[in-house]
């Protein structure tokens, strides 16, 4: 996520598992360190594979697709070429995975803030823009001089394209000056604590649809995290509604689309989102739940005295799911 890449060796039969440790040997990341995936990326879309997945299958995939793609080409039209990478990133945020006293994580996960931020996962208001640039100035740039800078290359590395002309550059310039003589480890520090302001900055988010209420928009966010779905209005702060894992009684992933089952045997709600990473998301409601559910996480709920929450593992949040078989998975055709 902080874009660099790594040249790595494995045998054809290395799962994502393994290389998951590969990597981590590789990068310096600790090796119990937990909670990485390996995800194919292509453009715009990305997927986590699973642990099981054969890296070398996945490439003969893209084999397949690039050459499918050279076949059918119209020459008369310009295509735009995309690369397939692998990225190396942080997939299930939870509390005892979390360890910012590990440097190497900690610098990990705050690219992979900047990364969520560029691509306009996080919402993020007028004010927070300025301040999260200026934040971002004083890590790269240093103190602020007594000309104005141009603030427009740092805000690119900090927030979404449509966010990065509407910034006033004497406001960041004002806001940058106030912060000399920070240090860049504290610009950092004061960067994640105002991303942790909202309180599912650790979920992950995807763009879904629903018409299934007249009420809400038809354009929304789930935000899938340890304490469940949330859905909220796009690109807003505003949770519509949100489902802790055991109101969840099965979810059935389709191509484009997504049917979740919540309530109770007596009383349940059918929610059908349509979405074209239906399958990622119930991947990560089965591996949350499992992770939930684990006799090891039981032990540290009831010993441990509650769930915290936030970057620096501040704050707590109630158990959500410890009794119950995980939600049932039925597929769609």
């Amino acid at each position: 996520m902080d874009g660099q890449y790594h040249a790595i060796e494995f045998h054809p039969s290395s799962t994502a598992k393994d290389v998951v440790e590969i990597v981590k040997n590789k990068i310096g990341l600790r090796k119990t360190a937990m909670g990485y995936a390996i995800y194919e990326v292509l453009g715009n879309s990305e997927r986590s594979l699973v642990a099981e997945e054969k890296l070398a299958d996945v490439m003969s995939k893209w084999e397949r697709y690039r050459n499918a793609n050279t076949g059918t080409a119209n020459t008369s039209k310009p295509i735009r070429k995309h690369s397939h990478i692998f990225l190396f990133k942080k997939h299930l945020f939870l509390d005892q995975y979390m360890d910012l006293d590990d440097p190497v994580e900690k610098e990990l996960l705050y690219h992979q803030v900047l990364h969520g931020l560029r691509c306009d996962r996080f919402p993020v208001t007028d004010n927070e823009a300025v301040m999260l640039t200026s934040l971002q100035a004083q890590v790269e740039l240093g103190d602020c001089e007594d000309t104005v800078l141009e603030y427009r290359q740092v805000s690119c590395h900090c927030l979404p394209s449509r966010l990065v002309t509407n910034i006033p550059n004497e406001d960041v310039a004002m806001h940058h000056q106030s912060l000399r003589g920070m240090t860049s480890a504290e610009a950092k520090k004061a960067f994640l604590n105002l991303i942790k302001s909202w309180p599912l900055h650790r979920a992950t988010i995807f763009d879904v649809m629903q018409s299934f209420t007249s009420n809400w928009p038809r354009v929304l966010w789930l935000a899938v995290d340890q304490a469940g779905l949330h859905l909220l209005e796009h690109r807003s702060r505003n949770a519509l509604c949100s489902y802790e894992y055991d109101s969840i009684l099965s979810y059935s992933p389709a191509v484009n689309c997504l049917m979740i089952i919540t309530g109770s045997d007596k009383k349940q709600s059918k929610i059908i989102l349509t979405t074209s990473q239906a399958f990622q998301v119930a991947n990560l409601i089965r591996e949350y739940t499992e992770v939930l559910q684990s006799p090891q996480t039981f032990k540290k709920r009831e010993g441990g005295g509650g769930r915290k929450n936030g970057l620096n593992g501040s704050s707590s949040r109630p158990v959500s799911i410890l009794h119950k078989p995980a939600p049932a998975i039925e597929l769609q055709t």
